[in-house]
């Protein structure tokens, strides 16, 4: 676990296929949750992306969510907004990041390693790929950090830069 915490070279090879996947599509019409394979898509959430109004700004609402991420948040997040629960340390940046590529339309790749109290240090990482119509399709990943000191973080890069060569 140790290599995954310090560089995007060793992204989770989950997340690497999730994001290989999304990579190849033109467009949300050519995503078919059948074709990315049963075993990912427990890591599978789609965003729909509602811009901003006079009247509030944009709002990023999880429209899919896998079983894994319900699990790992502890509570259903579909129907939700990211605002309603990514919070903490660095929740801001991760929103923020989200909302980087609903606006430049940027694919990404996210790091966030979280300290609870009386819990192991826990890290998410995760891919954001922007698709047509107005939505984001992405991977996420949870687990602990086990054995390991280490400090609360946050890492952004463009997902090309942070796909591993292969």
């Amino acid at each position: 676990m140790e290599q995954l915490m310090t560089t995007p070279a060793t992204m989770d090879v989950r997340l690497r296929r999730i994001a290989d996947h999304l990579m190849a599509l033109r467009d949300a019409a050519a995503f078919s949750p059948s074709s990315i394979g049963a075993k990912l898509l427990p890591h599978l959430f789609v965003l729909d992306i509602e811009r901003e109004t006079s009247h509030r700004a944009a709002l990023l609402r999880i429209r899919l969510v896998g079983t894994a991420l319900d699990d790992a948040f502890r509570r259903p997040l579909r129907g939700h907004t990211l605002d309603e629960y990514i919070h903490g340390p660095r929740g801001k940046e991760v929103i923020a990041s989200f909302h980087h590529c609903a606006k430049t339309r940027e694919p990404i790749w996210m790091r966030q390693v979280v300290n609870i109290r009386n819990k192991m240090p826990r890290f998410v990482e995760g891919v954001a790929v922007y698709l047509k119509p107005e939505r984001i399709y992405g991977g996420l990943v949870v687990g602990e950090c086990a054995g390991l000191s280490v400090a609360a973080s946050f890492e952004r890069a463009a997902l090309e830069v942070a796909l591993p060569t292969s």
